[in-house]
């Protein structure tokens, strides 16, 4: 008898663009992570009540009350979900804009267009036990 693969790495991806979500999914699917999806802050906050993840993949710009920035605060003030890395993955490049990704807490601030190498590279380097990227926040 073997011993059973382990189960794979899960990624929250949050972003209100179907087929950007769709893309994400496809890729690290590809690369061996299961992916869950949201569309807005609100339904992203639910799934990160609910399940457990080892790394949230956040859009800036979400419809509704909770922007990326209010998620990833939200993240980090919670006990439960402080250690998850937080990557931005969005469109909205100004300097100002990832200063504010900075200090919501998040760990990376990928512009997009970002390729799909790069993004799995990244993810790779957060999640991957002697990763030189692993979040401080997360125990060893």
């Amino acid at each position: 008898m073997g011993t059973p693969a382990p189960a794979p790495q899960r990624i929250l991806a949050v972003d209100d663009d179907p087929a950007a979500l769709d893309a994400v999914r496809q890729i690290l699917t590809q690369h061996g992570y299961e992916v869950v999806t949201a569309p807005d802050g609100e339904a992203a906050l639910a799934l990160l009540r609910e399940q457990t993840f080892d790394l949230a993949l956040l859009d800036v710009g979400l419809p509704g009350r909770v922007s990326g920035y209010d998620l990833c605060r939200a993240i980090r003030a919670d006990a439960r979900l402080r250690h998850v890395p937080v990557i931005f993955l969005t469109a909205h490049g100004m300097v100002m804009d990832e200063k504010q990704g900075e200090e919501a807490g998040g760990d990376l601030y990928l512009v997009k267009p970002v390729l799909a190498s790069r993004l799995v590279n990244m993810i790779g380097m957060f999640l991957s036990a002697q990763g030189p990227l692993r979040s401080k926040r997360r125990p060893r």
